[in-house]
């Protein structure tokens, strides 16, 4: 059986709630009973709305597991929500969580962090290039490295971040096979990249090839596609 359905089930029996009990409306019943034999598996969001609501730690529950990438991205979708809500003192609250260990994800929490009290001038050169030394040393970006980039594509300097761009919209095109996660962090990607373009006012002969894949991508990230063909927009006003 898969460890994150069984050990779900376990914690369920042990709290001695039915399954309907256990999900409250999150999801379907028949759909938690597929997960605990094993027949589905538990997006990393749903995790975390099931063991919140039943006010059993997220990263306690997946301690013992060994299961690094489910811990990285329980760890990351709490600091995207934190972070997009603009919550200081959530993401405070996740640096300081010791039984979550991954230096690279943590120092770039720490820049999300200083970027929303403004402060991410702050940030040291050390930490950044700490970060870009681990993204060259990988041979291929997995979704980890993916949320990496998409939030602290600040570290990189104007050639560098086009470099990691031109590589992304090359090596990631099979957008079919890819996860909605993915297809969301690589549309969130490109937001970032056309908004600092925006800010530097970059020459549009530099951006038109990022329009064409942005234009490829799947809009199941629909929030990201939105905001992306906005700074598309006000790009291509500004080049005028």
């Amino acid at each position: 059986m898969d460890v994150i359905g069984e050990n779900l089930k376990n914690l369920r029996l042990s709290l001695n709630l039915t399954r309907k009990e256990f999900v409250k409306d999150i999801i379907d019943s028949s759909y938690l009973a597929h997960i605990e034999n094993n027949k589905n598996e538990v997006r990393a969001i749903t995790l975390v709305k099931l063991l919140d609501q039943n006010n059993v730690s997220v990263l306690e529950f997946l301690k013992s597991y060994g299961n690094t990438e489910k811990k990285n991205e329980i760890y990351e979708e709490q600091v995207s929500r934190a972070f997009f809500n603009k919550d200081v003192n959530a993401l405070e609250e996740l640096l300081e969580n010791s039984s979550y260990s991954n230096l690279i994800i943590r120092q770039v929490v720490c820049l999300m962090r200083d970027k929303l009290v403004h402060q991410e001038k702050n940030f040291s050169k050390q930490k950044k290039k700490m970060i870009k030394r681990f993204l060259l040393a990988v041979d291929h970006w997995n979704d980890d490295c993916l949320w990496i980039i998409a939030n602290a594509l600040e570290i990189f300097e104007a050639d560098e971040v086009c470099g990691v761009i031109s590589l992304i919209s090359s090596t990631y095109t099979n957008f079919n096979k890819y996860s909605d996660r993915r297809i969301k962090l690589l549309a969130q990607i490109i937001l970032n990249f056309l908004d600092l373009c925006l800010k530097n006012k970059t020459p549009l002969w530099k951006v038109d090839k990022v329009f064409s894949y942005m234009n490829k991508l799947p809009n199941r990230s629909i929030i990201f596609y939105e905001k992306a063909q906005v700074a598309e927009i006000q790009i291509k006003e500004l080049c005028k």
